[in-house]
């Protein structure tokens, strides 16, 4: 069980995800994150609802943080998401996006 709401935040999206997320809701999650870096503000991804984050899930975010032409920026992972990450050996995921202050959000940003 999954899901997947996408919003307008300020000027740009805010995509929020929640509960487990494997190969069954792949098709639903790239459109997601396609359609959300189509449009011209900035999109924030809320990873802090998932429960469970497979391993082919993790390697689309980090696609979608390299490939697409608005990427988008991944904040508040729940432990299940760093594991995967650290599980991925995408370990440049974690901690603070430089410019957030130590009392923001933790925020990925993606693989640089």
């Amino acid at each position: 069980m999954y899901g997947i709401e996408l919003r307008e935040y300020g000027a740009g999206l805010l995509v929020e995800l929640w509960g487990e997320f494997d190969v069954f809701c792949m098709e639903e999650l790239r459109g997601t994150l396609d359609d959300a870096s189509s449009c011209r503000g900035p999109v924030l991804v809320d990873l802090s609802g998932i429960t469970f984050l497979d391993l082919r899930s993790a390697r689309e975010f980090a696609v979608s943080s390299i490939l697409r032409p608005n990427r988008p920026t991944f904040v508040h992972p729940s432990p299940q998401v760093t594991s995967t990450m650290s599980a991925l050996g995408i370990e440049g995921w974690s901690g603070a996006r430089p410019g957030v202050g130590s009392g923001g959000p933790q925020v990925f940003s993606g693989v640089s």
